[in-house]
C-alpha cells in the first residue's frame, strides 16, 4: 500500500511539475548549478585525496617512502625517509621478512621522446610519459595484463639487458587504436629499442595521482631511458652520497599489522646500515643509524597534488556547500510562493479528509523528484566543469586525473540530491499543510506570505532571503581574500628582471653524445653565439636555472671546521658564469659579480645573497670572508659579492640563504646539464628562431628546445593560486547571483500580494516616491540583516584559510569591504526593480487587482 501511494505521489509530482513549467525550469537550473558545483568539486577531491588505486586489495598496500616526495635528492637518507636509492631498495627487498613483496618506481614520471619503429611514419618522434619500475612492480600491486604479459622479478637480475616495455590500456587505445597485433612491436625510447610485451589492465595508469604513465620499463634500463650525471643503479662508494629517487611500495603479509611491519622493516634497515657506518665518526654514525621508516597507507598510492591543492580544494568544497544552501533557499522561496497559490487546493483536499501526513508526503515527493532531476542535470554540468578545472590547473605539464564518475561520486550526488529535496521542501511543506481552512476556501490565500500562518516580523520568505545574503557574503569574502592574495603574488618582485627574459634547458649533453671536453666546448661556444644574436642584450647559464623546478644545496661552516649537519647550516647554491647577474637583472648590493678572471683563477670565489649575509655574518662586512661547504668533501670560497634576494622556484617561498660559484673553473669540472637565460628586445618569436639556429649550429645532436619566457614560468608557478582564485571568484559571483534572484523573487512576490494596499495608499495621496521608499526600505533592511549575520563567518574561517593567503590576513579590510559593497550594491539593485514597478502602478488597476 505504501509503495502504491508513493508511486501515485510520483505521478502526481511529475504532472504538477509539468503543469508549472516556468517554476520547474527555474528550480531545475538553480538546483543543477548548486548540485553540479558540489559534484564537480567532489569529483576532483575524490580523485586527488580519496580514490583508491584500481589494484587488487589496495588496503593491503603500504608505502615506505613519503607519498608526496618526488624528484631526485643526494644524501644519506638519515631521519625520516622520503625517497630511496636503488641499492637500498634491493637490500630491503632481499632481506624483507614482513611483506609479501616490495616494488619500486621512479618518483617522477618523465615526458620522454619515443617513436614507433614500424609505424607509417617510422622514426618520427613524439612525447610519451615513461615510468621506470622494478620487475615485481605489477605482481606486488596486483596489476594483470590485459594482453600479452608483464615483466617479472627476472627483469631486475641483469642491468641494461631487458629492453622490454608494458604500455597502458589508454596509450594502446590513443596511440595504437587498440591494435590486436600490438605484442612484439618495437618502440624507440630515446636512442634504444624496446619490445612491447604487454598491455596493462584497463583503468590503471600508474601509482602516482597527477601523473599518467603511458609506458613502463624496468628500472635496470635507467641509463638507456634516463641518462644522468651518474649511474643511479650503482652502489655509491660513499654511503653518504646516495642518489635518492625511488618510491617504495609494499604489500603486507596476511595477518601482519602495519605497526608490526614497521618495527620489522626498521630493524632490517638498521642491520643493513650497521656495516656501512663502520668508518664514520661517532656523531655521524649515530645520525646515519637514526634513519627511520614510517609506513603509511598505500591504498591511494603516491600523490603530486595533495600538498598543493588538497587544502584549497577543501575550502572550495565548503564554498560550494554554501552555494548549495543558497540554491536550496532560493528554491524554497519559489516553493513557498507556489504553495501560497496552492492553498485553496490543499485546503479542499484536507476538507475532504486527506491527512496532513499524506499531503506532506506528496509535497516532499515532489520536492525530492525535482531535486533528483536537478542532480541528474548537475552531473552533466559537473563533467563539463571538471574538464574546465583541469585546464585551469594544467600548465606545460598537464595534470592527469581520472575524473570518471564512480560509485562514490554517484552515491554522493544521489545523497546530495535527496538531502537537497528535503531541505528546500520540508519547511514549505509543513507550512503549506497547516493553512487556515476557512480563509483558504474563501480565497484569502493570497496573503499567505503575510498571514495565514506566515505572520511575524520576518516571515519565511524573508528569513530565507536573509540566510541567502549571509551565506553569499561568506562566499564573497573568501573569494575576495583569494583574489587579493593572487594580486599580491602577481605584483611581487622576484628579485630579478623577468620581462624580456627567455630560458631553455640544454639537458644532459651525454645523452646527445657529448662527453668530456666536448661538453665544455658546447657550453662556451653556445654562450658566445647567443650573445652575438641581434636583439639579444645578454646571455647566461645556470646549473639549476630559474623557476625550473630544480634545487640543490650544501652544508656550510665559517670556521674551517667540517660543515655542520644541522638543517640551519644547509644553504641553497648554484653555478653561474661571469656576467650572470647583469644578464638576468639581479642587483649586486655589495662587492661585485664574477668576471672572466674568476673562472680561470686558482682562488675559489663566491657570491652570496642578502639573507645568507645577514644570517651568518650579521652586521659585519662579509666581503673577503671565507665559507666552507660540502660536508663530505669540504671546500671553500671567498665572498666577493652580495646579491639581492631572489625567488628560485616559487613566489611564495621565503627568502633563504643562497650562494653562487663559477660555472666554469680552471679544473674544467662543470656539469653537463644546465639552463640558458637570454635577455632580448623586440620580437620574441624571431629571437627564439635565432636561438634554435644557434643551438643547431653548435650542438646539432641536441633534441628540439622548449624555449619559455620567464613571465610564462612565473605564471606557471602561480597556476594553482590562479585556478583557486578564479574558481572562488566564479563561486562568489554564482552565490551573489542566486541571492539576488532570491531577493528579487521575494520582493516581487510581496509587491504582487500587496498590490491592493499600494493602490489604496496611492488613492489616499501617496506619491510614487513614497511607495518606492516603502518597498526599498524593506529591501535594504533584509540586506542589512543578512550582512550582519554573514560578517562574523569570516572569523570561523580565519584559521582555515589563513595558510592559503599571501601578504594579507583573513581579516583583510580591503577584501571584506569590497565583498560587502558588491553584495549590497547588487542586491539592492535587485530589490529596486520590483520597488520601481510598484511605484508606477495605476491606482485604479491596483484597487481592482485580484492576484
Amino acid at each position: 500500500m505504501r509503495m502504491e501511494s508513493l508511486w501515485q505521489d510520483v505521478r502526481l509530482g511529475v504532472r504538477g511539475l509539468a503543469n508549472s513549467r516556468g517554476f520547474t525550469v527555474v528550480a531545475l537550473l538553480t538546483l543543477a548549478l548548486g548540485i553540479g558545483a558540489n559534484t564537480a568539486l567532489f569529483t576532483v577531491l575524490n580523485a586527488v585525496l580519496l580514490r583508491a588505486l584500481p589494484v587488487e586489495n589496495p588496503q593491503q598496500l603500504v608505502m615506505l617512502s613519503n607519498p608526496e616526495a618526488h624528484g631526485i635528492g643526494v644524501g644519506d637518507g638519515s631521519g625520516a625517509r622520503y625517497l630511496y636509492a636503488y641499492t637500498e631498495f634491493q637490500d630491503l627487498r632481499d632481506r624483507n621478512q614482513v611483506f609479501s613483496g616490495l616494488c619500486a618506481a621512479d618518483s617522477h614520471v618523465r615526458r620522454t621522446e619515443v617513436a614507433v619503429a614500424d609505424a607509417p611514419r617510422a622514426g618520427e618522434s613524439e612525447q610519451a610519459d615513461v615510468s621506470l619500475v622494478s620487475g615485481d612492480y605489477f605482481r606486488v600491486l596486483g596489476i594483470r595484463p590485459f594482453r600479452g604479459r608483464i615483466f617479472t622479478a627476472d627483469a631486475d637480475k641483469v642491468q641494461h639487458a631487458n629492453p622490454v616495455a608494458v604500455i597502458s590500456h589508454g596509450y594502446w587505445k590513443s596511440r595504437f587504436a587498440l591494435d590486436p597485433a600490438i605484442i612484439g612491436r618495437k618502440i624507440r625510447i630515446r636512442q634504444n629499442m624496446f619490445d612491447i610485451i604487454g598491455v596493462a589492465q584497463p583503468g590503471y595508469s600508474g601509482e602516482t595521482v597527477g601523473f599518467s604513465t603511458d609506458i613502463w620499463v624496468p628500472l635496470t634500463m635507467q641509463t638507456e631511458v634516463f641518462p644522468a650525471w651518474t649511474d643511479f643503479l650503482a652502489k655509491p662508494s660513499n654511503p653518504l652520497e646516495k642518489i635518492l629517487w625511488l618510491q617504495v611500495i609494499a604489500r603486507l603479509k596476511p595477518g601482519m599489522t602495519r605497526q608490526h611491519a614497521q618495527s620489522g622493516i626498521n630493524l632490517t634497515q638498521r642491520q643493513i646500515r650497521e656495516p656501512e657506518a663502520a668508518g664514520m665518526s661517532a656523531d655521524r654514525r649515530r645520525e646515519y643509524l637514526d634513519s627511520r621508516i614510517t609506513l603509511v597507507d598505500g591504498s591511494r598510492g603516491a600523490n603530486t597534488l595533495s600538498d598543493s591543492v588538497g587544502d584549497p580544494l577543501k575550502i572550495l568544497m565548503a564554498m560550494v556547500g554554501l552555494i548549495l544552501l543558497i540554491a536550496c533557499a532560493n528554491v524554497a522561496t519559489l516553493v513557498l510562493a507556489r504553495g501560497a497559490a496552492r492553498q485553496r487546493e490543499i485546503a479542499v483536499r484536507m476538507a475532504l479528509g486527506a491527512s496532513r501526513r499524506r499531503l506532506l508526503q506528496q509535497l516532499l515527493t515532489e520536492s525530492v523528484l525535482l531535486a533528483v532531476m536537478g542532480g541528474a542535470l548537475g552531473i552533466v554540468l559537473a563533467q563539463w566543469g571538471d574538464r574546465l578545472l583541469l585546464r585551469l590547473v594544467s600548465g606545460s605539464n598537464p595534470v592527469m586525473l581520472d575524473l570518471r564518475p564512480d560509485a562514490r561520486i554517484l552515491a554522493f550526488t544521489m545523497g546530495l540530491s535527496l538531502l537537497t529535496g528535503v531541505l528546500f521542501g520540508l519547511i514549505p511543506g509543513l507550512r503549506a499543510t497547516r493553512p487556515r481552512l476557512n480563509d483558504a476556501l474563501q480565497g484569502a490565500a493570497k496573503g499567505a506570505l503575510r498571514g495565514g500562518g506566515y505572520e511575524g516580523k520576518l516571515p519565511a520568505g524573508r528569513l530565507l532571503v536573509v540566510g541567502q545574503i549571509a551565506l553569499s557574503l561568506s562566499v564573497l569574502m573568501v573569494a575576495g581574500l583569494f583574489l587579493h592574495s593572487l594580486q599580491n603574488l602577481a605584483h611581487l618582485d622576484p628579485g630579478f628582471d623577468h620581462d624580456h627574459l627567455l630560458q631553455f634547458d640544454l639537458g644532459f649533453l651525454e645523452t646527445s653524445g657529448y662527453k668530456g671536453a666536448a661538453v665544455h666546448q658546447v657550453h662556451t661556444q653556445l654562450l658566445a653565439r647567443l650573445r652575438n644574436i641581434p636583439r639579444v642584450q645578454g646571455a647566461a647559464l645556470a646549473f639549476m636555472g630559474i623557476f625550473a623546478g630544480n634545487d640543490t644545496g650544501h652544508q656550510i661552516s665559517l670556521d674551517a671546521s667540517t660543515p655542520k649537519t644541522d638543517a640551519q647550516f644547509r644553504v641553497r647554491n648554484d653555478l653561474v658564469p661571469a656576467g650572470y647577474f647583469s644578464a638576468i637583472g639581479q642587483r649586486i648590493v655589495m662587492g661585485r659579480e664574477f668576471n672572466a678572471a674568476d673562472e680561470r683563477g686558482k682562488q675559489d670565489v663566491g657570491v652570496i645573497n642578502q639573507t645568507m649575509a645577514h644570517k651568518f655574518f650579521g652586521n659585519s662586512n662579509p666581503l673577503g670572508k671565507r665559507v666552507w661547504y660540502d660536508h663530505d668533501h669540504p671546500q671553500q670560497f671567498v665572498v666577493v659579492g652580495v646579491a639581492a634576494d631572489s625567488k628560485h622556484n616559487s613566489l611564495r617561498e621565503p627568502a633563504s640563504p643562497e650562494f653562487w660559484l663559477p660555472f666554469f673553473n680552471a679544473a674544467g669540472d662543470e656539469p653537463s646539464f644546465c639552463s640558458f637565460q637570454v635577455r632580448f628586445s623586440g620580437d620574441k618569436g624571431a629571437v627564439a628562431i635565432a636561438i634554435r639556429a644557434a643551438v643547431k649550429e653548435v650542438a646539432p645532436a641536441v633534441p628540439p628546445l622548449d624555449i619559455r619566457s620567464m613571465n610564462e614560468l612565473l605564471g606557471e608557478s602561480m597556476i594553482t593560486e590562479r585556478a583557486i582564485s578564479q574558481l572562488a571568484a566564479f563561486f562568489g559571483l554564482l552565490a551573489l547571483g542566486l541571492a539576488s534572484i532570491g531577493l528579487y523573487g521575494v520582493m516581487a512576490h510581496n509587491v504582487t500580494r500587496r498590490i491592493n494596499e499600494i493602490g489604496i495608499r496611492m488613492a489616499l495621496g501617496a506619491q510614487p516616491g513614497d511607495i518606492l521608499r516603502i518597498v526599498l526600505r524593506e529591501t535594504v533592511l533584509l540586506v542589512a540583516v543578512g550582512m550582519v549575520f554573514g560578517l562574523p563567518s569570516i572569523l570561523a574561517a580565519k584559521r582555515w584559510i589563513s595558510s592559503q593567503l599571501f601578504g594579507l590576513t583573513a581579516l583583510d579590510p580591503m577584501a571584506i569591504g569590497a565583498a560587502a559593497l558588491l553584495l549590497a550594491a547588487v542586491t539592492v539593485v535587485a530589490g529596486y526593480v520590483p520597488a520601481r514597478w510598484a511605484s508606477h502602478v495605476d491606482p485604479m488597476t491596483a484597487l481592482h487587482y485580484d492576484g
